[in-house]
């Protein structure tokens, strides 16, 4: 009997074996909120046997079978790149209130440097000797990775983290009309009035522009450098993508235009609380009915590297709450920390985001963070920094569901007030509660849809029957205006030609009028 159950296992190990792809995970630079999101649907392919590669600068918390990390920088991401240069970590909270921007168009030498040091890795070079059946990847300021998607030759999927932008649809042919879709720096919703259009075209225009023309061109460099001139261009590459995979959902973001290659996994990463570590649970616990406020600026950004300043004025409107608060804050040491103040390093945010007594979510407002307070049905106070955290507060803020304030302006009287409306305001937490059921109402679970159109990639070899033929047009083709132009061209020489006819009878007449009154004017004179 013993034996038989073994060779039934083993029977059904090696059948699953036999029916498990290979697949790499690129993410040559990273944060790990980025991670975060897509980690459940990478995991979720492990559980059904594909064998995973995940090249990555974070590292997972815990082992999972069926996964193989190969690590590159230790924490590569826009904050703290800086570091792996010259020692100096970026400090978020200084620049925002220096007035400076993060821009990644200003970083492209320390991108480039990543982009090599990832190349040169003896492990990254291995790669090259496997066969992999698919390749996922996180594209934005990933493209580095492209070159070698190109060499391993296997189907491509890429995810977005957030709801894709523009930048990204239109390299599968997609297309964002300016009109309607707001430019992910500017904020704008789908109701625009004649000059945010104008100001949101514009916008496209020029991003379409630097990208086209400075970005791309220097990272399409540094990949060849690595892996050889034939390699194509990153759009060429991207063209050839067999899936794209959105973070995003229309109730959240607003409806797009979406061709079958982009499909929407929005709510992919949250899910259900979880039971609390003993000593959050017993903290929560003491706020008895007053509840607890959650403090968070995410897991890129670090707490304790705000200025003493702005952690008093912190303290200072903290201390004079009946809430409890729990804020991360990576040392968990502060000097005159009140007594409803609890610091910690990690925190399980779903957890706490799920839980009955939770008040309010204070965050930077990035798009992970957003979406899981949306899914818990948890009204927010949002401090955008950077990036698309400025957009993402303002859609919540025109869908009612958070209260908005500057960094830099903030005073303690500010941030009493937000807390203040929220708490005694209930339009927030019923607009929130709503959204949260609209969200959540899907014909199936988005980790499920994510894992079925991967397999569906893999199943088809690429599935090259989603692909529009849009992809293989150009700006002039996909808009037709060679077609327009050639009938402006037509209507303009009909036109032409008519007026040239009409002056030529109205000539003829002219003469014929004046030929009779001639022949008039002399009869009259005989007579």
């Amino acid at each position: 009997m013993k034996s038989s159950c073994s060779l039934i296992l083993l029977l059904t190990v090696s059948l699953k074996l036999a029916y498990s792809d290979k697949i790499l995970v690129l993410s040559f630079m990273s944060s790990k909120s980025h991670k975060i999101t897509y980690m459940p649907l990478i995991q979720e392919l492990a559980s059904r046997g594909h064998q995973i590669t995940i090249v990555t600068p974070i590292k997972s918390e815990k082992d999972f079978p069926n996964i193989k990390e190969i690590f590159t920088l230790e924490n590569a991401t826009p904050c703290t790149m800086k570091q792996h240069m010259d020692g100096n970590s970026l400090n978020v909270f200084e620049m925002k209130e220096a007035g400076q921007t993060m821009n990644p168009f200003m970083m492209l030498e320390q991108f480039g440097d990543i982009c090599r040091s990832t190349y040169d890795l003896p492990q990254v070079k291995g790669l090259l000797k496997e066969k992999f059946d698919l390749v996922f990847v996180q594209p934005i300021f990933n493209e580095c990775a492209l070159g070698l998607v190109y060499r391993l030759q296997a189907p491509l999927v890429l995810f977005s983290p957030v709801s894709v932008p523009s930048i990204l649809v239109n390299k599968l042919g997609g297309y964002f009309p300016s009109s309607f879709v707001g430019n992910v720096f500017l904020g704008y919703s789908d109701d625009m009035n004649f000059l945010e259009r104008l100001v949101n075209f514009g916008m496209d225009v020029l991003l379409e522009g630097m990208l086209k023309f400075y970005y791309e061109p220097y990272i399409t460099s540094v990949y060849r450098e690595k892996m050889g001139e034939d390699v194509p261009s990153i759009p060429i590459i991207m063209r050839n993508a067999s899936l794209l995979l959105s973070n995003g959902h229309f109730s959240i973001s607003r409806p797009k235009p979406l061709l079958p290659d982009v499909v929407e996994i929005g709510g992919l990463h949250s899910s259900p609380a979880q039971a609390l570590p003993k000593d959050l649970a017993e903290f929560v616990s003491s706020s008895q009915q007053e509840g607890f406020i959650l403090f968070s600026m995410g897991s890129a950004y670090k707490g304790d590297m705000m200025s003493d300043k702005k952690r008093n004025l912190f303290l200072n409107v903290f201390s004079k709450l009946r809430q409890t608060v729990i804020w991360k804050w990576e040392s968990e040491k502060m000097e005159n920390l009140p007594k409803n103040v609890l610091l910690k390093k990690w925190l399980p945010q779903q957890g706490l985001l799920g839980h009955e007594s939770i008040k309010i979510f204070i965050t930077h407002c990035g798009a992970g963070s957003l979406e899981e307070a949306i899914y818990h049905g948890v009204p927010l106070i949002a401090i955008p920094l950077f990036g698309d955290q400025g957009t993402n507060a303002k859609q919540g803020e025109d869908q009612g569901i958070l209260y908005r304030l500057d960094w830099n302006t903030m005073t303690e009287e500010d941030l009493m007030r937000a807390i203040q409306q929220i708490l005694s305001n209930s339009k927030y937490r019923e607009n929130v509660a709503k959204l949260s059921k609209i969200f959540k109402d899907q014909p199936d679970d988005p980790l499920k849809r994510g894992v079925w159109w991967i397999e569906y990639v893999l199943r088809h070899k690429g599935a090259p029957q989603l692909r529009s033929a849009s992809r293989n047009l150009n700006f002039i083709q996909y808009h037709s205006l060679d077609a327009i132009f050639l009938y402006c061209g037509i209507i303009f020489t009909v036109f032409y030609l008519l007026l040239v006819v009409v002056r030529k009878l109205g000539r003829k007449c002219v003469r014929r009028n004046t030929a009779g009154k001639k022949d008039f004017e002399k009869s009259k004179k005989n007579l």
